[in-house]
């Protein structure tokens, strides 16, 4: 079993599925991200404005008014930051910041920001989706092609960022889960049990982001906030596929739950 890092997730927002609302205040964000380190987070993964299926839009300098107040410390207080955005001005902003990681759920489409990517040494999460542009949608999908799809989609843009001179080094796969896959649980159940291929396929880290997803909740019928026993299941199982990265909102039950399995192990 691996011990991935584990990225706490805190919204800086109104509306994100699970905790919309509840850190919108800056001081609450910043309280919220204080705990979520001292309960075993590595990493503090901010996003400042949701992507679910019922969004509402949220413009770039909001964003940004969101993000830097608590970026600014974060920072100060040496803590890892990783920053959730698929907006060109604001990923042009925080890079400003030197974060240590970004985080894009379009996966960088936007060739305009790559030699902003290029100047700095953070991270790069780049994500799948099937929607490819925006928020996530309701959309059905067939598991096998979207695996297929997946494989296809990460290599143009593991290609298209290198061409720009960004390292492989610098990259982490995420494969999206949930919506991101399709409304169906089966295509997240699929890429799940598959996900040793594709950490094999591209030798590169591998971050999931399994946190009381959809398809848990269609699994278990459990509604969002009862998913915590079957995201902490999903997460050891993640674990033991030996991803590198595992984003959650619960990270006491991940980080005990893995600090058990390695006494014992």
């Amino acid at each position: 079993m691996s011990t991935p890092k584990i990225l706490g997730i805190v919204n800086i927002t109104e509306d994100s599925f699970s905790d919309g609302g509840l850190y919108l205040d800056t001081n609450k964000a910043i309280e919220k991200s204080l705990k979520l380190v001292e309960d075993g987070a590595d990493i503090i993964d901010l996003g400042a404005a949701s992507s679910n299926t019922e969004t509402n839009e949220v413009k770039p300098q909001e964003e940004i008014n969101r993000l830097q107040p608590v970026i600014h410390s974060l920072l100060s207080h040496h803590i890892p930051v990783s920053i959730d955005t698929f907006k060109p001005e604001v990923q042009k902003s925080v890079l400003k910041n030197n974060i240590h990681y970004l985080n894009d759920i379009q996966g960088f489409p936007h060739a305009e920001i790559y030699p902003d990517l290029a100047e700095s040494n953070c991270k790069l999460i780049i994500m799948h989706s099937i929607q490819r542009f925006g928020p996530a949608t309701v959309i059905e999908t067939e598991p096998q092609k979207v695996f297929k799809g997946m494989v296809t989609f990460f290599s143009e843009r593991i290609k298209a960022l290198q061409n720009s001179g960004i390292s492989l080094e610098r990259m982490i796969l995420d494969p999206g889960m949930g919506f991101f896959l399709g409304s169906n649980p089966e295509s997240s159940i699929y890429v799940l049990k598959n996900i040793k291929h594709l950490k094999e396929y591209f030798n590169l880290p591998i971050l999931v982001g399994v946190s009381r997803k959809s398809f848990l909740g269609n699994i278990t019928n459990r509604k969002v906030t009862e998913r915590g026993p079957a995201t902490l299941g999903a997460e050891i199982y993640l674990s033991y596929m030996g991803v590198d990265y595992i984003r959650t909102h619960d990270v006491r039950a991940l980080n005990d739950a893995l600090k058990v399995i390695n006494t014992l192990t």
